[in-house]
């Protein structure tokens, strides 16, 4: 990458080739670090990005998106993890959060217009599209002049006033414009298809993958073209703008970026038959055992959508599922941790989950001995649930004799269980539990914690 090739010893060439010996050399500053080397540093490319059937979403515990999917190949590019930081449908918001240094990208369909470029830093784009006007079919206009009178609903953040003005102006027209929050452009397009209201403007592209399941909507009013659509960044950040546009190349070259636009924008096998995928997202479903996780979550004071993070990663939400070990079902129950509990039907969705949190209570009043702040807590218990409670004390016990913090989970204790696979620590007098698969565990409770960053945007 071309910011790992960047030189910062001229100004030490100037100042030994001063002629003036008696002056003393001017100190030498070490510039700050550049935007992409404090990702790199972090391990994190931080983004906030919108919830929608095309930028961001959860079906079924798998989390998806047009601009998802590319965020997480561009972090791969620059060699670090993608951290979901927001979800924001106010694109206001979020380039006000954009600007503060909240995250590094904005990762959604961001419209370019001069007042935007005064403001934030825009890539090259991934395509360019046209704004249309979006009515229902059986209850529109023919022609744009026929909007004399009639009210158009935008979100209060939209492009769209400038350009309705202008056609107000070029047309001798009146519009009625209804600026509206709390409103996302899936919602407005929604109310369209159900006939609540008449008229809204919205980019061709995302009208044309709505309509594969809005059935209702008529988008064939075009009423402008050559809007680009890119990614937008800090307005600093030149280095970070930099390594997109050339990763960017990349991705359009090897078809990466035509694949992922024609999955979200052009499938038109991406829902089931007659049905909307607005609706199905909107109903906010992660599994059929929803339900269950929510009452189960209360005795261990957790978030459910915690709870359904870890039974995705265990299971897939496949009640059948079978482990190489023997451990079963959603939360791949073992024999012996049903035992623990009095339970000897353990193959059952509820009675799995039933034993499932219990043991995750086991742990966390294990580790409650502790001085651990509760998000270092739950760490230790996520990878206890995967290795067992002996492998991580080992682990403390190892990190407190290498003048670690045996109460940190990153960089600490994660370190020592991580290796604890290699005989140096297994073997050691403090390992009471001998060898362990850590990078295993170690994983895992990354999974865990990025697959619950994804699911927490769900509505609870």
């Amino acid at each position: 990458m071309q910011a790992k090739k960047i030189v910062i010893y001229t100004l030490l060439f100037l100042c030994f080739s001063c002629k003036d010996t008696k002056e003393k050399n001017p100190e030498f500053i070490i510039p700050a670090p550049l935007s992409v080397e404090k990702i790199q540093t972090k391990g994190f490319l931080d983004i906030s990005t919108f919830y929608s059937t095309t930028d961001y979403y959860v079906y079924k515990g798998i989390t998806r998106g047009f601009h998802y999917e590319l965020a997480q190949d561009f972090a791969h590019f620059l060699g670090v993890k993608l951290r979901v930081l927001e979800v924001n449908n106010n694109i206001d918001t979020a380039i006000s959060r954009l600007r503060q240094g909240k995250y590094d990208l904005l990762a959604v369909s961001v419209t370019e217009t001069p007042e935007r470029k005064e403001k934030i830093k825009f890539a090259q784009p991934f395509f360019k599209t046209g704004e249309v006007l979006v009515q229902h079919k059986k209850k529109g206009i023919k022609k744009i002049e026929e909007l004399d009178g009639k009210t158009i609903f935008i979100k209060k953040d939209a492009p769209y006033k400038k350009l309705l003005s202008q056609l107000q102006d070029s047309l001798h027209i009146h519009i009625k414009i209804s600026e509206v929050t709390g409103y996302s452009t899936e919602d407005l397009l929604h109310l369209v298809e159900i006939g609540e209201i008449g008229f809204t403007i919205t980019d061709e592209n995302i009208a044309s993958a709505l309509s594969i399941s809005m059935k209702n909507l008529d988008y064939s009013i075009q009423l402008s073209n050559g809007i680009s659509i890119s990614w937008a960044t800090n307005p600093e950040n030149n280095i970070l703008t930099q390594e997109i546009n050339e990763w960017l190349k990349e991705v359009k070259k090897n078809g990466k970026l035509n694949f992922l636009y024609k999955r979200y924008f052009n499938n038109r096998n991406s829902v089931p038959h007659h049905t909307s995928k607005y609706v199905l997202l909107k109903k906010s479903d992660l599994s059929p055992f929803d339900r269950e996780l929510k009452k189960e979550s209360k005795m261990l004071e957790w978030d459910w959508r915690l709870l359904a993070a870890i039974v995705y990663n265990e299971s897939k939400f496949d009640p059948e599922a079978i482990s190489q070990i023997g451990a079963y079902g959603l939360m791949q129950i073992t024999p012996e941790t049903a035992t623990m509990f009095h339970v000897e039907d353990y193959f059952t969705p509820d009675s799995n989950i039933y034993v499932g949190v219990r043991y995750l209570k086991y742990l966390d009043q294990t580790f409650s001995k502790y001085p651990l702040p509760p998000e270092e807590k739950l760490k230790f218990v996520l990878a206890s649930y995967n290795v067992g409670a002996g492998h991580v004390m080992d682990a403390m016990r190892l990190a407190r004799k290498y003048e670690k913090n045996p109460y940190k989970w990153d960089q600490n204790v994660a370190y020592y269980l991580k290796y604890k696979s290699e005989p140096k620590y297994y073997r050691d007098s403090l390992s009471r539990n001998g060898y362990c698969n850590g990078q295993q565990a170690y994983d895992y409770v990354h999974r865990i914690l990025e697959t619950y960053n994804n699911y927490k945007y769900i509505n609870p």
